[in-house]
């Protein structure tokens, strides 16, 4: 167990909170997103009634389909991880999200199974 720990709020906007906890001398970054877990409870719900979900629409022309919606901070976990999902290269950022999305913490994020 530690002899020591402190534990500093660097910053919090609201969205991503960031806190640095000082123990035995190391010093550990923890990033949190509060919203985080509505946001998954939300894709849950969505893809128990996958029938809520509809076409993205202009002007009768129907142009998308909402597939996921991914916290910031998975999103952020899973660009450390090496998925390429900022990769200037569509057809590779698309496959990237792809796989992602194939992973676990990546399932939790669809809104249609």
């Amino acid at each position: 167990m530690s002899e020591t720990m402190d534990r500093y709020t660097a910053s919090y906007d609201g969205v991503i909170k960031q806190e640095f906890e000082l123990e035995d001398g190391v010093m550990h970054a923890i990033t949190t997103q509060p919203t985080e877990d509505i946001i998954l409870n939300r894709n849950a719900e969505l893809r128990k009634n996958p029938g809520v979900i509809k076409d993205l629409e202009v002007d009768g022309e129907t142009f998308g389909r909402l597939l996921c919606t991914i916290p910031e901070i998975m999103f952020t976990k899973a660009i450390k991880d090496g998925y390429q999902l900022r990769c200037p290269d569509a057809d590779i950022r698309s496959k990237e999200l792809n796989r992602f999305l194939r992973s676990p913490e990546g399932k939790l994020c669809l809104v249609q199974a």
